[in-house]
Protein backbone atom coordinates (compact mmCIF):
# COMPACT_ATOMS: atom_id res chain seq x y z
CA UNK A 1 0.00 0.00 0.00
CA UNK A 2 1.09 3.80 -0.54
CA UNK A 3 0.81 5.19 2.57
CA UNK A 4 0.73 8.58 1.00
CA UNK A 5 -3.19 6.91 -0.40
CA UNK A 6 -5.99 8.02 2.39
CA UNK A 7 -7.15 4.01 1.95
CA UNK A 8 -3.37 2.73 2.46
CA UNK A 9 -5.02 1.19 5.97
CA UNK A 10 -7.83 -0.44 4.44
CA UNK A 11 -5.76 -2.11 1.70
CA UNK A 12 -3.43 -3.44 4.49
CA UNK A 13 -7.03 -4.70 5.84
CA UNK A 14 -7.66 -6.68 2.60
CA UNK A 15 -4.18 -8.19 2.46
CA UNK A 16 -4.45 -9.30 6.05
CA UNK A 17 -3.42 -7.08 8.79
CA UNK A 18 -5.64 -7.18 11.76
CA UNK A 19 -5.88 -3.85 13.49
CA UNK A 20 -7.49 -5.00 16.62
CA UNK A 21 -4.07 -7.41 16.86
CA UNK A 22 -1.16 -5.96 18.49
CA UNK A 23 1.33 -4.38 16.19
CA UNK A 24 4.49 -2.46 15.92
CA UNK A 25 4.99 -0.39 13.31
CA UNK A 26 8.88 0.27 12.29
CA UNK A 27 9.15 3.71 10.02
CA UNK A 28 12.36 3.79 9.56
CA UNK A 29 13.94 6.17 6.80
CA UNK A 30 10.18 6.93 5.53
CA UNK A 31 8.64 10.05 7.15
CA UNK A 32 10.96 13.00 6.09
CA UNK A 33 10.44 11.89 2.58
CA UNK A 34 7.03 12.42 2.88
CA UNK A 35 5.39 15.77 2.40
CA UNK A 36 3.89 16.99 6.12
CA UNK A 37 0.37 16.14 5.40
CA UNK A 38 0.78 12.92 4.08
CA UNK A 39 3.32 11.93 7.43
CA UNK A 40 0.78 13.74 9.57
CA UNK A 41 -1.71 11.37 7.86
CA UNK A 42 0.02 8.38 8.51
CA UNK A 43 0.71 9.15 12.07
CA UNK A 44 -2.69 10.26 12.48
CA UNK A 45 -3.72 6.48 11.48
CA UNK A 46 -1.58 4.63 13.12
CA UNK A 47 -2.30 6.24 16.68
CA UNK A 48 -6.19 6.07 15.99
CA UNK A 49 -5.43 1.81 16.03
CA UNK A 50 -4.95 1.77 19.87
CA UNK A 51 -8.29 2.25 20.42
CA UNK A 52 -8.64 -1.66 19.85
CA UNK A 53 -5.22 -2.30 20.31
CA UNK A 54 -1.52 -2.15 21.92
CA UNK A 55 0.44 -0.01 18.95
CA UNK A 56 3.97 0.31 19.01
CA UNK A 57 5.90 3.22 16.66
CA UNK A 58 9.39 3.07 15.73
CA UNK A 59 10.51 5.86 13.86
CA UNK A 60 13.00 8.51 13.03
CA UNK A 61 12.56 11.80 12.99
CA UNK A 62 14.83 14.87 11.36
CA UNK A 63 14.78 18.10 13.21
CA UNK A 64 14.15 21.83 10.81
CA UNK A 65 18.17 22.25 10.39
CA UNK A 66 18.86 18.77 8.90
CA UNK A 67 15.90 18.52 6.98
CA UNK A 68 17.28 21.30 5.47
CA UNK A 69 20.37 19.59 4.12
CA UNK A 70 17.99 19.31 0.85
CA UNK A 71 14.92 20.93 0.67
CA UNK A 72 13.83 18.85 -2.20
CA UNK A 73 14.50 15.08 -0.56
CA UNK A 74 13.27 16.27 2.63
CA UNK A 75 10.10 17.64 3.54
CA UNK A 76 8.80 16.30 7.11
CA UNK A 77 10.55 17.15 10.04
CA UNK A 78 9.51 17.79 13.46
CA UNK A 79 12.20 19.34 16.38
CA UNK A 80 10.27 17.70 19.49
CA UNK A 81 9.29 14.48 18.43
CA UNK A 82 8.20 13.49 21.98
CA UNK A 83 5.84 16.47 22.00
CA UNK A 84 4.15 15.53 19.07
CA UNK A 85 3.12 11.84 19.54
CA UNK A 86 1.21 12.15 22.36
CA UNK A 87 -1.07 15.24 21.29
CA UNK A 88 -2.19 12.79 18.41
CA UNK A 89 -2.89 9.97 20.54
CA UNK A 90 0.22 7.94 21.80
CA UNK A 91 0.57 8.43 25.62
CA UNK A 92 4.15 7.67 26.13
CA UNK A 93 7.07 8.88 23.68
CA UNK A 94 11.08 8.13 24.42
CA UNK A 95 13.04 9.93 21.95
CA UNK A 96 17.19 9.52 22.04
CA UNK A 97 19.98 10.54 19.43
CA UNK A 98 22.38 8.36 17.81
CA UNK A 99 25.25 8.05 20.12
CA UNK A 100 22.86 8.23 23.26
CA UNK A 101 23.00 5.08 25.46
CA UNK A 102 20.28 3.45 24.28
CA UNK A 103 21.28 3.81 20.97
CA UNK A 104 24.81 3.62 20.69
CA UNK A 105 25.19 1.37 17.79
CA UNK A 106 29.19 0.69 18.64
CA UNK A 107 29.49 4.45 17.39
CA UNK A 108 33.26 4.83 18.60
CA UNK A 109 33.47 7.35 21.72
CA UNK A 110 35.52 10.12 20.14
CA UNK A 111 35.20 13.66 20.63
CA UNK A 112 35.51 14.24 17.22
CA UNK A 113 32.59 12.01 16.23
CA UNK A 114 29.39 14.27 14.98
CA UNK A 115 27.01 12.50 17.23
CA UNK A 116 29.06 12.83 20.57
CA UNK A 117 29.12 16.44 20.19
CA UNK A 118 25.49 16.68 19.36
CA UNK A 119 24.58 14.76 22.10
CA UNK A 120 26.34 17.26 24.05
CA UNK A 121 23.87 20.16 23.31
CA UNK A 122 20.66 20.65 24.69
CA UNK A 123 18.09 20.07 21.97
CA UNK A 124 17.29 23.45 21.92
CA UNK A 125 20.32 24.55 20.36
CA UNK A 126 19.84 24.69 16.80
CA UNK A 127 23.72 26.41 16.02
CA UNK A 128 26.70 24.57 17.40
CA UNK A 129 28.89 26.87 19.45
CA UNK A 130 32.46 25.40 18.93
CA UNK A 131 31.96 25.77 15.03
CA UNK A 132 28.73 28.00 14.08
CA UNK A 133 27.49 25.07 11.89
CA UNK A 134 23.18 23.97 12.74
CA UNK A 135 22.88 20.88 14.71
CA UNK A 136 21.31 18.11 12.10
CA UNK A 137 19.72 16.17 14.64
CA UNK A 138 18.48 12.24 13.70
CA UNK A 139 15.99 11.24 16.46
CA UNK A 140 14.87 7.48 17.09
CA UNK A 141 11.56 7.40 18.68
CA UNK A 142 9.89 4.92 20.09
CA UNK A 143 6.01 5.86 21.16
CA UNK A 144 3.19 3.82 22.14
CA UNK A 145 -0.56 3.34 22.99
CA UNK A 146 -3.00 1.54 24.28
CA UNK A 147 -7.04 0.83 24.35
CA UNK A 148 -6.83 1.80 28.13
CA UNK A 149 -4.75 4.61 27.65
CA UNK A 150 -6.87 7.73 28.53
CA UNK A 151 -5.22 10.06 26.22
CA UNK A 152 -7.57 12.08 23.82
CA UNK A 153 -7.19 13.52 20.67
Amino acid sequence: ADIRDVDWMTKLQSCGYVPERNTVWVLEGILYYLHHVHAMQVLETIAACRTSACTVLLADFMNRNAASLSQTMYHFYHDSPDLLLPSIGFSQAMLSQIGDPQAHFGLLSHPQNLFEKLRRLPRSVETNPEDGTPCRRLYLVEASASPDDHTTL
